[in-house]
């Protein structure tokens, strides 16, 4: 039963809500999570979990020490809250191959080798096409080659979520399965929430809300330019041993999971909140996975999702104190590198509530206040 005044109030059960309960929790404020749902149940639970931080939006610039520091995070992250919570996130380091198949995308793989090199914790170097089949033979033998990192790293993105729930919980945080429908204010203050039924007090609210942010940005009269991404996955049964390497070409991407499957995926979709699978997304999919790898044609279909990532306006995640509240604050945006992403907005977040401050790198670019000319 919940109490009837907590410190914090975060408005949903993904990881961005999640970790940053259990940071807030470990910290000793009281904090109530309040989804709608039920935890992970949106794309922080469908998502493919790969943790690459050296490409993709906002990479190199502004942000690849901030995402350099949210790796070397999970992998201390991970074994903390297995021991709160008993869950393994399965955080692994996993080997990543780029592909390139003409000589415009050698070039431009060969251009971005010349600075990935040189970031301390990974090795990146471009492999021919005899020594891209040694890493992963059944790479696509028509390739001219590809870049090949090491250090990169993946988790299961259920168990994970999940994991940030139950430490929460462990130190003290409470559930609430219910729809917040607004937000309770006074002068520049936000006192808390409204619900269909009723309304709840805090000393402070964090809006974790992913895609449906824009709603929240009418609660609180800022804008908050972030979109639904749909995204799609396949599922595949190989009855041969796994993929030694994440195949990566064109922002699709293959690789075995720990349980044995090849997840591949994905699609970048304008469909609002529509969830449902599509057989155009399934077999744009397939025909991605066979140019990386046409061995996997033989490989069983056992399973699609969907689902819909919050992308920003810019592209880069929303993090920190909304403009014109003193109390109430934001982590949403992050697109495709949710997950990689969430340990720095997390802890910025709660660096933010906390102390004021944060030292995570790059958490200044992700100021709410950057979209209202603030």
């Amino acid at each position: 039963m919940a109490t009837d005044r907590r410190d914090v109030i975060v408005v949903g059960g993904g990881i961005i809500g999640c970790l940053t309960a259990y940071l807030l929790a470990r910290e000793g404020l009281k904090v109530t999570i309040i989804e709608a749902d039920s935890v992970g149940s949106h794309a922080s639970g469908f998502a493919f979990g790969g943790l690459g931080p050296l490409e993709g939006a906002g990479i190199p610039d502004p942000l690849l020490g901030f995402s350099v520091w949210c790796l070397e995070r999970h992998a201390s992250l991970a074994p903390e809250l297995e021991e709160a919570s008993g869950v393994d996130t399965q955080f692994h380091l996993r080997d990543r191959l780029i592909l390139a198949f003409d000589d415009s995308e050698v070039r431009r793989a060969k251009e971005e080798i010349k600075w990935q090199k040189d970031i301390k914790g990974f090795h990146v170097e471009w492999l021919d096409q005899p020594d891209v089949l040694k890493v992963e033979p059944r790479t696509n033998p028509e390739c001219l080659g590809a870049s090949y990192a090491q250090g990169t790293g993946a988790i299961e993105a259920y168990r994970y979520n999940l994991a940030a729930a139950q430490a929460a919980e462990k130190f003290g945080a409470e559930f609430l399965l219910r729809r917040v429908t607004g937000l309770l204010s006074q002068g520049g203050r936000c006192t808390g929430v409204t619900l269909e039924t009723g309304q709840l007090e805090a000393g402070a609210v964090v809006l974790a809300v992913g895609p449906w942010s824009q709603q929240a940005a009418g609660w609180c009269g800022v804008k908050l330019p972030v979109s639904p991404l749909k995204g799609q996955v396949v599922r595949l049964q190989l009855t041969t041993d796994p993929m030694r390497a994440s195949l990566n070409y064109d922002g699709s991407y293959a690789a075995s999971k720990p349980d044995g499957l090849i997840w591949a995926g994905t699609t970048e979709e304008d469909a609002g909140f529509d969830e449902n699978i599509t057989t155009q997304a399934r077999d744009k999919i397939l025909g991605d996975l066979l140019k990386m790898a046409p061995s996997l044609a033989d490989a069983e279909l056992v399973q699609q999702t969907a689902c819909l990532r919050p992308i920003s306006a810019d592209g880069l995640p929303i993090v920190g104190k909304v403009p014109g509240w003193e109390n109430l604050y934001v982590g949403t945006g992050s697109g495709r590198k949710g997950i990689l992403w969430s340990t720095g907005m997390c802890h910025g977040l709660a660096d933010l509530m906390v102390k004021g401050s944060t030292e995570v790198p790059g958490v200044d670019a992700l100021d709410p206040a950057r979209f209202s000319g603030g």
